[in-house]
C-alpha cells in the first residue's frame, strides 16, 4: 500500500538470525534477532532452498513449512519494486514480503530505525 521509503536500507537485515515465527489468526510474525522483525497481514511467500518452488502461506495458517528457515542467517537483502522486500538466507532460502494490496497494509518491518508499515 505505502511502499518502502526511498532511503530504506535492506542491508540492516544482513547478519540477522531468523529466530521465531508466530502464527496468529490475522498475522504471521517473524523475529530476526533482538531488533528486527517482519509481520505479514495477509500472506508470506518463501523458498526453503535454491530452485525450490515458491510457497505461499495465506492467513489463516493451518500448515506451514516456514519454520524450516528458523536458525538461518540473512546473507543478502534487497528491495524489489517500491515495496517488496526480499531476504536471502544461508542455504539458499528466501523470504518475499510483497506490497501487493492497494487498499490495506501488506506487512510491516521493525528495525533499529523504527517501524515501517507497507
Amino acid at each position: 500500500m505505502y511502499g518502502l521509503p526511498e532511503d530504506f536500507d535492506p542491508g540492516t537485515f544482513v547478519g540477522c538470525d531468523f529466530e521465531t515465527v508466530t502464527f496468529a489468526l490475522n498475522a504471521i510474525h517473524l523475529t530476526l534477532g533482538a531488533e528486527h522483525s517482519v509481520t505479514f497481514t495477509h500472506h508470506v511467500r518463501y523458498r526453503l532452498e535454491p530452485g525450490a518452488d515458491l510457497r505461499d502461506d495465506v492467513l489463516p495458517i493451518t500448515v506451514s513449512s516456514l519454520p524450516a528457515l528458523i536458525g538461518r542467517s540473512v546473507e543478502r537483502a534487497e528491495v524489489r519494486r517500491p515495496g517488496d522486500l526480499v531476504l536471502h538466507f544461508e542455504g539458499g532460502g528466501m523470504l518475499l514480503a510483497e506490497d501487493d494490496d492497494a487498499h490495506y497494509e501488506s506487512y510491516s518491518v521493525r528495525t533499529p530505525a523504527g517501524e515501517i508499515f507497507v
